[in-house]
């Protein structure tokens, strides 16, 4: 359906794709060759013009005054590639390509590869990404490639966003760079670039430090990076050596009711979601050319990170050792005989009976404990400690045994420990929505995990002709995910049943083919189509959160690893591309056609608008898409356009818990709002992803002084999480035992239009103004959704009866209209 729907628009393509081969050209060169890597390590290079399969680079990395520093706008320029705002922090934000994400929080199914000078940047617990560990302003190059290429190893399911930094020997200089602006933002920056002729080695120093209040309630951040490089050149060998350290201290408020949110758009649910992370690495890598012509390539790295989170929530801890569960407003608080069968724990029982003897601290002066209307404990501060450690290693070899083919193989190995402790102290709401501990923090993880990942591939460009080129390529992968409990007493369920715990050791193997063929019909004019597969094997996150009997919460709770598959992509694309002049004009153009096809998805299957919930596998999921992409420049204007139509879709039936979900039902078939299941069918749309996605940008040069530009940034509708059977609907609905229950929105979240205007005016030869203003006209918008129940009212109380819940959609929103200013001094 969906080809034959976009059949016209295709023919269109076609033949406008045409039509371009036969413009006057008057056969000049429009830019210096371009070339970009196939595999993690130097040596696969290959001209964009011969790459059978799409290339993503934003153009902003072209001068440092033309971007802002934060992450969110790093992908502005580049189809296809959403930053989305979740947590209302701009250095959480999750990065979405054809519609797999990668993210820097637990949680997301991660679908993405990150490599910074060859170096993979996926953690070893969870795959996540810390983007407040990378700085951009020392980044020299971004590329972003799609899934056909497993050369680039691990979880590259919808593709491998490839960095490359900045060195002495193409930064030479100092510059100077501070901002001021909107939500007590304040940014000061330093890089600098030199080459020490005597030795002929390159050195680059950069440091970035970020503070800003946050636009929300209670959200300052802060991040501190320092990144410095050296290169030594001795004959036909080059080595670089660089290290990096980061600090942070981040509040990400996430998503919040609607009730809430049309109140006042910077409130949140509860207080705080704090997380600190601290970490380094150290790399080394070496390219030696080889008279033959060959060239062999190797790095080494060794990263280290320590991340403390603090979530203040409601409590929706399961913990029946002790006869803890999630709150309920009208359940009344037991205050003897607690233990395995009771589902509440009274925050005015006498601790002896609430916990084991020695593990807590109760204080019989508190407001809970004399009045008893308020003996439930509603809330939890849980808290999480993640140390983790990688070691990685790469060699590669390339080298020409004939003419027409190049040839290279190469190998890397990566082994990261990690360890992880979560906690959850029990208490009540102050009237500002943080929890007041009643109770000393009650471990609830204690787990350690190593994982080994061991890959080698292969691959071969090989000139089939003048236009045309081959490209054939395989990786093998090879790795396993091993846990460790370390928790006493372990974890029970409901029945009282021992957990079997997290001491498990998973081995995961499978060879990766690729194939993309290439023709340039004119000078560039490419056309090109490829297909290839990859896969991810699970984390331990996911492997320790994976049993139904023990849900789990993220920051995770985790009590058993059933095994899960890994996930296997297979993804085809193809597509035209082409660049021309016309007098003082020049253009570009591009579409791309793709489909993906995931087996064995793994989905994180939530109870709510809070974090608690399992992964499991899910037999198929689909993304399929059209790319088109045009840019014109001249003289003084610059123009660029980009749409992406996405058609994600489950492919398999499946039966998912959703709580707050108005078509969810009970075992029985009757409807339920708790412990209901909603059916998934085949088509229907995978929550959290847009449709349509649009992208426009418009710059013009109005002097050799000023420079000024505006884009916008455009997407339609999405489903909330919870909604994955896309029946949710607002409305009244009669639950056996319940009586009747509102759900007040449809599910959805709407369409958008964010529009941002800027300015770079020279000062002097060094000194340049740059002026921002995002978000012009203040749009009310919203970066994603999921469906839940509220258990305060519109005053922020807790709600004393089950039925006063109200049900509806909890909303990630956009940040309001902002401005900041900056100077840059380059010298």
């Amino acid at each position: 359906m969906f080809m034959y729907r976009h059949l016209c628009m295709r023919r269109s393509l076609v033949a406008l794709s045409l039509y371009s081969l036969f413009v006057p050209v008057q056969a000049q060169q429009l830019q210096e060759v371009q070339v970009i890597s196939t595999t993690p390590l130097p040596g696969g290079a290959l001209p964009i013009e011969q790459a059978p399969f799409s290339v993503k680079k934003p153009d902003s990395l072209r001068n440092d005054t033309d971007r802002e520093s934060l992450s969110r706008s790093l992908f502005r320029g580049i189809s296809g590639v959403q930053v989305t705002d979740n947590q209302g922090n701009p250095y959480q934000s999750d990065v979405t390509y054809r519609g797999f994400s990668v993210t820097p929080l637990l949680g997301t199914p991660p679908g993405l590869s990150v490599y910074v000078d060859g170096v993979r940047q996926n953690e070893t617990f969870g795959d996540v990404v810390r983007f407040d560990a990378i700085p951009q302003s020392a980044l020299k190059e971004v590329t972003v490639l799609p899934g056909t290429m497993p050369q680039f190893g691990l979880n590259s399911l919808g593709g491998a966003i490839v960095m490359q930094t900045k060195s002495g020997r193409d930064f030479q200089g100092t510059q100077l760079d501070a901002e001021l602006g909107d939500f007590g933002r304040t940014r000061f920056g330093l890089q600098k670039g030199w080459i020490d002729e005597p030795t002929q080695r390159d050195f680059y120093v950069n440091f970035n430090s970020f503070k800003e209040d946050g636009w929300r309630i209670m959200s300052p951040s802060s991040v501190m990076q320092l990144f410095g490089k050296m290169g030594v050149t001795s004959g036909d060998t080059q080595t670089n050596f660089s290290l990096s350290l980061y600090e942070s201290d981040l509040n990400g408020n996430g998503v919040v009711p609607r009730s809430f949110y049309e109140q006042n758009r910077a409130q949140s649910f509860t207080y705080f979601d704090n997380t600190q992370n601290t970490g380094g690495q150290f790399a080394v890598d070496f390219t030696r050319f080889l008279k033959s012509g060959a060239e062999l390539s190797a790095n080494a790295y060794y990263r280290s990170s320590k991340s403390r989170t603090f979530n203040g929530d409601a409590n929706e801890n399961e913990d029946y050792r002790f006869g803890v569960t999630p709150f309920e407003p009208d359940l009344p608080g037991i205050e003897a005989n607690l233990g395995p069968g009771t589902y509440n724990v009274a925050c005015s029982a006498p601790a002896a009976l609430a916990y084991a003897p020695g593990t807590v601290t109760f204080d019989e002066n508190d407001p809970a404990a004399i009045d008893p209307n308020t003996a439930d404990c509603p809330g939890a501060n849980n808290r999480g400690v993640l140390n983790q450690d990688v070691i990685g290693l790469g060699l590669q070899y390339a080298f020409a045994p004939l003419g027409a083919h190049k040839l290279l193989v190469g190998t890397q190995l990566e082994f990261g420990k990690s360890d992880f402790r979560r906690s959850y102290a029990l208490g009540i709401f102050n009237a500002d929505r943080t929890v007041g501990e009643l109770y000393a923090p009650i471990e609830q993880v204690n787990v350690e995990a190593s994982n080994r990942q061991f890959g080698i591939y292969a691959q071969d460009v090989w000139a089939v002709g003048e236009k045309t080129t081959l490209l054939l390529g395989g990786r093998y992968n090879h790795a396993s995910v091993k846990t460790t409990d370390h928790l006493s007493p372990v974890l029970i369920n409901v029945e009282g049943e021992a957990s079997p715990g997290l001491n498990n050791d998973y081995t995961y193997q499978r060879f990766n083919p690729s194939i993309g063929l290439s023709y340039q019909p004119a000078i560039n004019s490419t056309w090109y189509a490829s297909a290839g597969t990859s896969n991810r094997v699970p984390t331990p996150v996911e492997l320790a959160c994976s049993d139904p009997e023990f849900p789990c919460l993220l920051p995770n709770a985790m009590a058993a690893d059933p095994f899960l598959e890994q996930v296997i992509t297979t993804t085809v694309e193809g597509g035209y591309r082409t660049r021309w002049a016309s007098g003082a004009n020049q253009y570009g153009f591009s579409f791309n056609l793709f489909k993906a096809d995931n087996k064995n998805d793994i989905l994180f299957v939530t109870d709510g608008a809070g974090s608690g919930g399992f992964f499991q596998n899910y037999g198929k999921t689909r993304r399929q898409g059209l790319e088109l992409d045009f840019d014109w420049d001249v003289s003084a204007w610059n123009f660029g356009a980009s749409y992406q139509y996405l058609d994600a879709t489950f492919q398999s039936a499946a039966r998912l818990a959703s709580e707050g979900n108005s078509s969810a039902v009970d075992l029985n078939g009757d409807p339920a709002v708790e412990g209901g299941f909603i059916q998934v069918q085949p088509g229907n749309k995978i929550p959290g992803l847009a449709e349509h996605n649009v992208k426009l940008s418009l710059g013009y040069k109005a002097s050799a002084l000023t420079t000024l530009f505006v884009d916008m940034q455009a997407q339609s509708e999405q489903y909330a999480r919870g909604n994955e059977n896309n029946q949710h609907q607002a409305g009244v609905v009669n639950v056996p035992g319940q009586g009747p229950v509102e759900f007040r929105d449809n599910g959805k979240i709407p369409g958008f239009a964010v529009f941002n205007l800027g300015m770079n005016h020279s000062l002097s030869k060094n000194l340049t103004v740059i002026a921002r203003l995002n978000n012009v006209f203040d749009r009310k918008y919203f970066n994603g959704a999921v469906l839940g129940g509220n258990i305060f009212d519109r005053n922020g109380a807790l709600v004393e009866e089950e039925d006063d819940i109200t049900y509806e959609t909890f909303l990630a929103p956009g940040t309001p209209r902002n401005a900041w200013l900056g100077l840059s001094l380059r010298f």
